[in-house]
């Protein structure tokens, strides 16, 4: 190993939450101070995080100046939310953008700026974009606290990128702002360039894809079932991943099989959905919340093949992906622009000929994913 590095990460999501982003931002601390480098974890103060300590050799975890808050309550915002007209809420969200002021954690920033000595590599993780925010904001505040090299690693292009591409100007002036502090960009895949191009210079913008640990997966033995077994692990979202078309075609198949959902959250719009569906298919569908990572891939290892939605637009890759490839079953990819009712056909006969290609596992190996983060401090 090479010389050991000191390390800031800033981010909003951790162990032991169960969400893409906790899961990349702790296999990639993880591997960084298992390979010997210093980490430092600035967090926002959840309960979550008291309640389960990630307790590593190598590892201080800090926490935002606030009051430890509770996740998983619905926060008045959304309960209010419910009875405001869409159109309404859209033009609310073009001058209060929620991604922005919403999520902005004031306590990240009081904690960064309370904080002294300089690292090698400072990486803030988003989304929420505020997390750059927080970080830029106490950086220019606290001459005592230093990066020689500062990146800003994205998991979805800001401001929702494609899909919502009006918001209010300053918005943008803010993105330039952030693309002049940082040295820069990490996104996880090539499609998702050209929403960063207009706040960064093309070769300062990497592509760097998620990161995993390989060798925690275990797998079932696959035996066919008696009737089609499939299953959906993830989010749905309303404007851009709405299974209700992959749903009316079951409804309208007409024949048995069993499909099990592992739901992280899930919005009033999709329980009302599902429960609709429930009652007009019994005993076929099944919702679970979604279990730790191993187990999942575990469970899903047994399916005859998995479900994956596409979003509607074309710059974000469901990282689902690379657990459906760790779990070795053929993956049915549709999108509810243009749903294949043939392919589904295909795939509930038990023909995976149009099975989703995935890609090689090698490129997501976190052990080569954490240094081509640790070469960008050199």
């Amino acid at each position: 190993m090479g010389k050991v590095k000191n390390i800031l990460i800033v981010s909003h999501f951790f162990y032991p939450e169960i969400t893409p982003r906790a899961l990349r931002i702790t296999a990639l601390a993880r591997e960084l101070v298992r390979t010997g480098h210093t980490v430092t974890m600035v967090v926002p103060n959840k309960q979550i995080y008291h309640d389960h300590p990630l307790e590593l050799k190598g590892l201080t975890l800090l926490y935002g100046d606030s009051a430890p808050t509770q996740e998983g309550a619905v926060p008045r915002r959304k309960r209010l939310r419910r009875y405001i007209p869409e159109f309404l809420v859209r033009w609310l969200l073009y001058f209060y953008n929620h991604e922005f002021f919403a999520k902005y954690d004031a306590g990240l920033e009081r904690r960064l700026c309370t904080m002294q000595g300089t690292f090698d590599l400072l990486i803030s993780s988003s989304y929420p974009v505020a997390v750059h925010r927080a970080v830029m904001n106490a950086f220019r505040r606290n001459a005592a606290l230093q990066a020689r090299v500062k990146v800003a690693e994205f998991s979805d292009p800001p401001m929702r990128g494609e899909f919502n591409r009006s918001f209010f100007p300053a918005y943008g002036l803010f993105l330039r702002r952030m693309g002049r502090f940082f040295d820069r960009f990490v996104i996880p895949v090539e499609n998702a360039r050209p929403c960063y191009t207009a706040y960064k210079p093309q070769e300062e913008i990497l592509v760097i894809p998620q990161g995993f640990d390989l060798s925690s997966v275990t797998r079932q033995e696959y035996h066919p079932h008696s009737r089609p077994t499939f299953a959906y692990a993830g989010r749905f979202y309303q404007h851009t991943r709405d299974p209700r078309c992959l749903f009316e075609h079951l409804a309208a198949w007409g024949r048995d099989f069993s499909f099990t959902l592992y739901l992280i959250d899930c919005e009033p719009y999709f329980e009302r959905m599902l429960k609709e569906y429930q009652q007009r298919l019994p005993g076929r569908i099944t919702l679970h919340r979604t279990l730790p990572r191993e187990e999942l891939i575990e469970q899903l290892s047994g399916m005859d093949f998995i479900v994956n939605q596409n979003y509607t637009y074309a710059t974000a890759t469901p990282i689902k992906l690379i657990d459906y490839a760790l779990a070795g079953r053929p993956v049915f990819s549709f999108s509810s622009v243009d749903f294949d009712t043939a392919a589904q056909d295909r795939f509930l006969a038990g023909d995976y000929s149009d099975a989703l290609h995935l890609p090689p596992l090698e490129e997501y190996d976190i052990r080569t994913v954490a240094q081509r983060f640790i070469d960008l401090s050199d």
